[in-house]
C-alpha cells in the first residue's frame, strides 16, 4: 500500500464522508518534535535566573548613568545582602567595585564581572569533588538534612552516578519514620539494580544502619548510602538519635561514616546557616549538597555558606531529573548568579 502524503489527506476525508454519509474526522496534525534537552550550563543559568535577575536588575538600576559614590556602593551592598550572599562577601565585592573608581562612571556589565570574579574566588576553595576511597569497602556515606530537603532523591541520583562508574552500591532505608521514604528508596534501588536494607516503619534506625553496614562488608560492596530521617535541627531528641546512628556505625567500622553529606534546600535561605552549624556538631558534616536551585531567588546562600564554613560543596541540583545533580563548579555558578553568558 502506498503512503498517503499530507496533500491527499483532505481528499481521503471527503471520500469517507460521501461513502458513510457523515463528516469524517479531520486528520490530526503531526505532533511537534520534542524540545531538545538543555545543557547543564543552560539548566544552571535558568535555575539561578531569579537570583541573577534580582541582582542584575538592581545593579542596572543603580549604575546606569550615575557616577560611583558612597550611596551607590551602599545600594550595591544592600542588593547583595538581600540576595543572601552574606555581609562578608558583599563587603568584599563592594570594596572591589569601589577600588580606584570613585567619581567615575562604571557600567553595570563591569560591576557584574567584578561580582562574578569575587564570587568565584569565594567558591573555588570549596568546589571539591566527592572522592570515594576504593580501598575502603564499603565506603559509607551518611545522608543528613531536614524534612523536604531532597535527601532521598539525592541518594537515588548519587546511586545512579556510582553505578555508572562501575561501583556496587547498597542502600539503607534509615528514615524509618516515614513509610513513604522507605518505599521511595526501594524504588531507587530497583531502578539502579542495587539491594536495599529496609525494616518496617518505626524500626530502630541505628539498628538498621548496623545491619546494613554488616551486610555491605560481607558482600564486599563498594559504597553504602544510608538515608536518615529528616530531622529539624531544633529537635534535640531527634538529633540525639542521629548521634546514636553515628555511634552504632562506628562499632562496626571505627572510621565510618567516611563521608557525611548535608543536603540543603536552597529555598530556605539564611536558615541553611543554622542547619550547617547544628548538623556539623551532631554528625560531623564533611560536605554539602545544595538542591532546588531551580525556581528560587535565594541561590546566593551557597556563597555565604562557603565564606563562613569552608565546607566542600560536592554537588548542586537544579531539578528533579536523574541528571539534574552535577558536581559543583565555582566558575559556572559565579557566572550564572551574576547573569553573565
Amino acid at each position: 500500500m502506498s503512503d498517503t502524503n499530507g496533500d491527499d489527506a483532505p481528499k481521503k476525508a471527503g471520500l469517507l464522508s460521501r461513502l458513510f454519509g457523515r463528516e469524517a474526522p479531520a486528520p490530526q496534525p503531526a505532533s511537534p518534535a520534542a524540545e531538545p534537552r538543555l545543557s547543564w550550563w543552560q539548566r544552571l543559568k535558568q535555575g539561578l535566573s531569579r537570583s541573577s535577575g534580582a541582582i542584575g536588575t538592581g545593579i542596572t538600576d543603580l549604575f546606569t548613568k550615575r557616577k560611583l559614590d558612597e550611596d551607590t556602593l551602599e545600594g550595591l551592598e544592600d542588593i547583595l545582602v538581600q540576595a543572601d550572599l552574606g555581609v562578608d562577601v558583599a563587603g568584599r565585592i563592594v570594596e572591589a567595585v569601589g577600588k580606584g573608581r570613585y567619581g567615575k562612571d562604571i557600567a553595570p556589565e563591569e560591576v557584574k564581572a567584578i561580582l562574578a570574579a569575587e564570587v568565584e574566588r569565594t567558591l573555588a576553595p570549596v568546589a571539591r569533588p566527592l572522592v570515594v576511597d576504593d580501598r575502603t569497602k564499603p565506603f559509607v556515606i551518611l545522608m543528613v538534612g531536614v524534612n523536604g530537603s531532597g535527601k532521598t532523591t539525592t541518594i537515588g541520583k548519587l546511586t545512579s552516578k556510582f553505578r555508572s562508574e562501575g561501583r556496587s552500591v547498597m542502600l539503607a532505608a534509615g528514615d524509618t519514620f516515614r513509610a513513604a521514604a522507605i518505599e521511595q528508596l526501594k524504588v531507587w534501588g530497583e531502578r539502579n539494580g542495587c539491594p536495599v536494607v529496609a525494616r518496617p516503619q518505626g524500626a530502630d534506625a541505628a539498628g538498621l544502619a548496623f545491619d546494613a553496614l554488616t551486610q555491605a562488608r560481607e558482600a564486599g560492596t563498594d559504597v553504602l548510602l544510608i538515608d536518615t530521617a529528616g530531622r529539624l535541627q531544633n529537635r534535640t531528641e531527634l538529633m540525639a538519635e542521629l548521634e546514636k546512628v553515628v555511634r552504632v556505625i562506628r562499632k562496626v567500622d571505627a572510621q565510618a561514616p567516611h563521608a557525611v553529606l548535608l543536603v540543603l534546600d536552597a529555598t530556605v535561605g539564611q536558615n541553611a546557616i543554622s542547619q550547617v552549624e547544628i548538623f556539623g556538631k551532631v554528625a560531623g558534616v564533611t560536605g554539602l549538597v545544595m538542591t532546588k536551585l531551580d525556581g528560587t531567588a535565594r541561590g546566593g546562600i551557597l556563597v555565604a555558606l562557603a565564606a563562613r564554613f569552608g565546607l566542600p560543596v560536592h554537588f548542586i541540583g537544579v531539578g528533579e531529573g536523574i541528571d539534574d545533580l552535577e558536581p559543583f563548579e565555582a566558575a559556572d555558578f559565579a557566572k550564572a548568579i551574576a547573569g553573565i553568558d
